[in-house]
């Protein structure tokens, strides 16, 4: 059996990641490609409970206390779906990974992200993206589209939080340009999507070498 793949879609919100995550699992759907879809937070029944805390404006979770949830989440994902999924020979796509705790919460909250680096090695023992597509949209463009739109709890924090979180993405990519690719996301869907599906099949293709 083939060798799974796991990999990573990361963006300021935004970016459209639910859309493109949508034209992708459609045609991976026609050509007949087995793969497991991991959202963050959420995906599995624990991480869906933890969704709904995290994400819920009403609920006045601390910085501490999101970081803790946050890795909770991916602790439970990591056992339950990514690492069984990945035995399976299947392609894992993960919205969001560590890199979104990387930027909101290590740097856009100020918690560090050699704290963030200590969970993760706890929370994910190993389980590493290959390869994460970055949907690099300017922040002025994430405030247009999330204008009229009906906010989560990290949605509706301000402008300077949102710009620290895009500095810290434009940052990773460029420490990690051998797994992180950006791909321009203020063009249309289609264009984005088969630049998506581009650099996935390469990677795809040759996951056994």
């Amino acid at each position: 059996m083939a060798e799974g793949l796991f990999i990573s879609i990361e963006g300021i919100d935004g970016s459209g990641k639910s859309t493109q995550l949508d034209h992708l699992t459609k045609r991976l759907d026609l050509e007949g490609i087995p793969y497991l879809l991991n959202r963050e937070p959420g995906g599995s029944g624990v991480g869906m409970q933890i969704r709904q805390i995290v994400l819920d404006p009403k609920n006045p979770v601390s910085p501490t206390a999101e970081l803790l949830l946050y890795f909770a989440n991916r602790a439970q994902n990591v056992d339950e779906q990514i690492r069984p999924a990945m035995a399976e020979g299947k392609l894992v796509i993960s919205d969001r990974y560590t890199d979104s705790t990387l930027a909101y919460q290590g740097v856009a909250r100020d918690l560090g992200q050699d704290l963030v680096a200590q969970l993760h090695a706890i929370a994910c023992r190993g389980t590493e993206p290959t390869l994460t597509i970055y949907l690099r949209i300017r922040p002025e463009v994430s405030a247009n589209r999330l204008r009229n739109a009906k906010k989560d709890r990290l949605e509706a924090e301000g402008a300077a939080f949102h710009f620290r979180v895009y500095q810290a993405y434009e940052a990773l990519a460029a420490a990690h340009p051998e797994r992180i690719v950006p791909v321009n996301g203020e063009r249309g869907e289609g264009s984005i999507a088969d630049d998506i599906w581009r650099i996935l099949m390469e990677r795809w293709q040759r996951r056994d070498s």
